[in-house]
């Protein structure tokens, strides 16, 4: 009981939330660069490349696609298997605290707020900012063009989002995060008003014992084995893309498993704050063994890694399977090497820790159509690669910050962009 009635605050989570949140601005310029992803237009290693360039990459099959394995390529790979998941069990852990002191109907009203409020609206404004930019959306077509232009938009994406798994694929873009968070806390809801109301009760026993199993085999076998399980069910049939398809299921897993390390706060500080080391060492020992099947499935043409391999005729071999142990195991390591590091150098209150979480949510909601903006200004002035990188990265948190501070200084603003009134931390 002691564990849910504490009310010590976990500063290292708010720190590790800013730091992955963060994360987001480079990898997201990465993709642009290295794998295309928003198109070739802004992308400044196509857009400043010659004709005679272009042709050398195609010989070489490398064309700036998520199939590379060269060195920028991989450490795109390696960091997207575990900051999307580590920000899902932040948000269950979140969760934990959160509905510590609440029913389930205050709990329900502030994830709409705080989730499907800020969604919409950035869906409706950075989304058609964004196709403005990457030109998808012409401002003087439609009906009337300008504003008749937006409306149409919004009546477009609002329809959209509605039709499964390609609706967020197309609406949401980059904000299929939040739509992601609100079905699992929904889904989990009643867990949530179980948990709060006995304490003691069957299910957060259960939660608890999984942490106290001998040897910490609970923590470092069962849990990563249900990912694990998750992906062998429903990876072979759809590949894994902004969190549909087996991510749906994965992210699902990680974010309850983030709220039973809270419900079994003691048992997982102590576990993880014991073991630190071990478990950098593990993970770096899984890392191996992606690096070694991210290849393999570069040079064998089946996504052993990114799943779907159904269109390749497989439903499973043993290279599938291992691919999905590694997977998980991989990315469950580097969550947990990633809290214990996190336990025990940042859980320090700070001033600046408070402005920076309050931060979070505008610079995730509108760095998307900034982004694309800082790759075509690299584009524009000729520079590729590394320095490409870095000028569209300043440019995009320096902006994001701009937008931040204008954000924060009405109410109707905080609201729409989900930002919480600034507290110090005590």
């Amino acid at each position: 009981m002691a564990n849910l009635a504490t009310s010590t605050r976990r500063y290292d989570i708010d720190w590790l939330r800013v730091i992955l949140f963060g994360l987001l601005i480079p990898f997201h310029v990465g993709i642009g660069i290295y794998w295309s992803t928003y198109g070739e237009n802004v992308n400044p290693n196509i857009t400043n490349s010659t004709d005679e360039d272009r042709e050398l990459l195609a010989e070489e099959g490398n064309d700036y696609t998520a199939d590379s394995i060269d060195f920028t390529s991989m450490i795109l790979h390696w960091m997207h298997q575990w900051r999307l998941a580590a920000l899902f069990m932040i948000s269950g852990m979140g969760t934990a605290f959160a509905f510590r002191n609440r029913t389930y109907g205050i709990f329900l009203v502030e994830r709409v707020k705080r989730l499907i409020i800020p969604m919409f609206f950035g869906m409706w404004t950075t989304g058609f900012a964004g196709g403005i930019i990457l030109g998808t959306i012409d401002i003087n077509a439609g009906l009337s063009g300008g504003v008749g232009a937006f409306a149409e938009y919004i009546i477009w994406s609002s329809v959209i989002f509605w039709v499964p798994i390609y609706g967020k694929i197309y609406a949401l873009g980059h904000l299929w995060f939040l739509w992601n968070l609100f079905l699992y806390s929904m889904i989990l809801t009643p867990v949530f008003h179980f948990v709060q109301k006995y304490p003691d009760g069957k299910i957060a026993q259960l939660m608890r014992s999984i942490f106290t199993v001998r040897g910490g085999m609970g923590i470092m076998l069962l849990l990563p084995t249900m990912l694990t399980l998750s992906e062998i069910v429903f990876k072979p049939w759809f590949p894994g893309f902004m969190g549909i398809g087996y991510e749906w299921f994965w992210f699902f897993g990680f974010f309850l498993f983030g709220y039973a390390c809270i419900i079994a706060r003691q048992e997982y500080y102590h576990f993880i704050e014991s073991r630190r080391t071990m478990i950098t060492c593990v993970a770096g020992v899984w890392t191996i063994l992606f690096i070694w099947i991210r290849i393999r499935q570069h040079y064998d043409a089946i996504p052993y890694i990114d799943g779907g391999w159904i269109f390749n005729g497989l439903l499973h071999n043993s290279m599938t399977m291992l691919g999905c142990t590694i997977h998980s195991f991989h990315a469950w390591f580097w969550c947990l090497t990633i809290f214990a590091w996190g336990a025990h150098l940042l859980n320090k209150p700070s001033d600046s820790l408070a402005y920076f979480n309050q931060g979070v949510y505008p610079f995730y909601i509108v760095h998307m159509p900034l982004t694309f903006a800082g790759l075509s200004l690299a584009s524009e002035l000729g520079m590729t690669d590394y320095p490409a990188i870095i000028l569209a990265c300043l440019f995009v948190t320096l902006t994001s910050w701009l937008a931040f501070e204008l954000l924060k200084r009405s109410r109707p603003t905080r609201f729409l962009f989900g930002i919480k009134p600034l507290k110090s931390q005590k």
